[in-house]
């Protein structure tokens, strides 16, 4: 296993806050990641490999592991740390590589996605990567406890918004573990969390998504006001009435299952 905070004091490197760079250094955390994703055979993708804790052993593990890494200085250290048959490093900003490479590399195959994700992106990796086509069967995502928090909100929750939704529509989350500033190096100000995501069997519905973030434009404004962007007053009225769903509710109440009547709905009044 590698040790990131040896690596980094050996080589006079320091960690770039902008990018979010706190590296897992305990080695029992590692451990329990490993298990949790699962990935005995499997191809994993992982997003922000970093200094190489989680990848040298994932490499042990999976079938191959593509590493997605921004920082050109983490690359040139994980090649020079880590060789294996299986392993792809690819120096690019996830946000902006494309995902159809990654999804034609893997084919139809089931894939296990394995991050350790900074807090001010962790909503866009996540939604990205539920809006790709890749076939992701689980995922194993450290981030700070507050993102946390926002994937396993409730409805009625502060908390509860359109990634809370869309997120539990289609997986399955659990808190896999939770970690102390103490587990990684340099020691961030704020808890941390590691979610399983199990993919489940409910899929979307054509315009869920739209759904969901039209309804959550306003916080403030009931579901109707705010759907009033996608239709007419008697069309989006007619919608509500569909779906079973009060004019006066605000989105923050729906449930990912009342989200999902309502988007059935939108497709069979308003898209077709």
């Amino acid at each position: 296993m590698l040790n990131s905070k040896e690596i980094i004091l050996q080589s006079g490197l320091n960690p770039n806050k902008a990018l979010g760079q706190n590296f897992l250094i305990d080695s029992a955390a590692i451990e329990r990641i490993i298990s949790l994703s699962q990935c005995s055979g499997m191809p994993v993708l992982e997003i922000g490999p970093g200094l190489g804790a989680l990848t040298s052993e994932l490499i042990n593990h999976a079938s191959k592991v593509i590493a997605i890494e921004i920082d050109g200085r983490m690359v040139e250290l994980l090649s020079k740390n880590l060789a294996a048959t299986n392993l792809n490093i690819i120096h690019a900003d996830f946000m902006k590589y494309p995902l159809s490479e990654l999804a034609h590399t893997f084919g139809d195959e089931q894939c296990i996605v394995v991050g350790n994700l900074p807090y001010y992106i962790t909503s866009p990796i996540c939604q990205r990567l539920m809006d790709s086509s890749l076939n992701v069967s689980r995922m194993v995502l450290m981030m700070q406890s507050e993102a946390a928090d926002r994937f396993m909100a409730k409805p009625g929750d502060k908390n509860y918004v359109p990634i809370s939704v869309i997120a539990q529509q289609l997986y399955n989350i659990s808190i896999g573990l939770k970690l102390s500033p103490a587990s990684y190096f340099p020691s961030p100000e704020v808890n941390s969390t590691v979610l399983l995501f199990e993919r489940s069997s409910r899929s979307f519905p054509a315009n869920f998504v739209r759904i969901v973030k039209a309804a959550f434009a306003m916080r403030r404004k009931t579901i109707y006001n705010n759907l009033l962007s996608l239709s007419d007053k008697h069309t989006t009225s007619k919608l509500l009435e569909k779906a079973n769903i009060s004019h006066e509710i605000r989105a923050e109440a729906l449930s990912p299952e009342e989200f999902f009547a309502l988007a059935i709905e939108y497709d069979e009044i308003i898209a077709k």
